[in-house]
């Protein structure tokens, strides 16, 4: 009888240890702020690159990417920006951008003006929910050069 027991045993086991425990949690997503710091430093100065994204619960998301200063805590500048509305399907986050400005300039970073508008063509991004809830993955295209940005929620 025990040995007819173990294999029903172990596949229940399996069931439950495959269930998908990062089902987008529309409230974490929305009531979050995300974020991803990079540090770097240089001879002449030490500054964080900061990615941040922030969903609304009326399906528009706003994200930038700029540079702040680690010792005056001051923006430096931005190297990116764009608004959009984002619909989640089977657990994946899918971002329409409807503004897209990125830092096309000589300069490392500028202001928000100075940011170029983007080709309003079919842009999107995709993320997704790992780490229970706690992490935000960029699903990057097949053949991508980098492995896409991880932020951590940061309570708002």
């Amino acid at each position: 009888m025990k040995t007819n027991l173990l294999p029903l045993l172990a596949i229940v086991l399996f069931i439950i240890s495959c269930k998908d425990n990062d089902d987008v949690n529309p409230e974490v997503l929305t009531q979050s702020h995300w974020q991803k710091v990079i540090e770097y430093k240089t001879d002449d100065q030490s500054y964080d690159i900061i990615y941040s994204i922030e969903f609304k619960s009326d399906g528009e998301v706003y994200a930038e990417v700029f540079a702040k200063d680690m010792e005056t805590g001051s923006v430096l500048g931005f190297l990116e920006y764009y608004n959009g509305n984002y619909q989640i399907v089977e657990n994946k986050i899918t971002v329409s951008l409807t503004e897209h400005y990125i830092n096309m300039g000589g300069t490392m970073f500028s202001d928000k003006e100075g940011l170029s508008l983007q080709d309003q063509g079919n842009l999107s991004r995709e993320f997704q929910l790992r780490n229970k809830n706690k992490e935000l993955h960029t699903i990057m295209p097949l053949y991508a050069s980098s492995l896409g940005i991880i932020y951590t929620r940061v309570e708002k």
